[in-house]
């Protein structure tokens, strides 16, 4: 139990953190064989590319995770605090809705490039893993969602995040 609590609470961090230095790392060791040894590797640029391009899609997860999208606030401090619940609630509803449309509209794109079997210039991976950060970012977002959805609901007073915003 103390595990998946553990995972519940820093998964996205942990993969956030692995891909950040394993960026770091490439990209470190590129600038030396570049500049040093003058033989720079033809794949760093590549990965440290679809590596960002996976940070920023399961960042959005966190950010659901630790409320830290940026938001409107102009309706509920024009309504009062009593309409910080049900707006919070309305911006969960088309956060899943907007999640449901990148899910479904990606995979399509997602089975389209596995069946023409792309693989990406230096690397060689199929470009279909690439692609795959939409639905696996936005799934947990949606999962995200729904845990901040229920605590929302479930609440009389929305938690507030470590700067006392929504």
């Amino acid at each position: 139990m103390k595990a998946l609590r553990f995972l519940e609470r820093y998964f996205e961090r942990i993969l956030l953190t692995g891909a950040l230095l394993v960026m770091s790392v490439v990209l470190f060791a590129q600038v030396i064989m570049r500049y040093f040894l003058r033989s720079p590797f033809t794949w760093s640029e590549e990965l440290a590319r679809y590596v960002l391009v996976w940070s920023a899609i399961i960042g959005v997860s966190l950010a659901v995770r630790e409320r830290r999208h940026i938001s409107v606030d102009f309706l509920p401090l024009l309504f009062g605090e009593k309409s910080y619940r049900v707006f919070a609630i309305i911006a969960h509803i088309g956060m899943l809705v907007f999640s449901f449309i990148m899910i479904s509209a990606s995979i399509p794109l997602i089975e389209r490039l596995a069946m023409l079997g792309q693989t990406s210039p230096a690397l060689g991976i199929p470009m279909w893993i690439v692609y795959a950060a939409i639905p696996v970012g936005f799934s947990l977002t949606m999962v995200r969602t729904i845990q901040a959805l229920i605590v929302d609901f479930v609440a009389r007073q929305i938690p507030l995040n470590e700067h006392g915003d929504i």
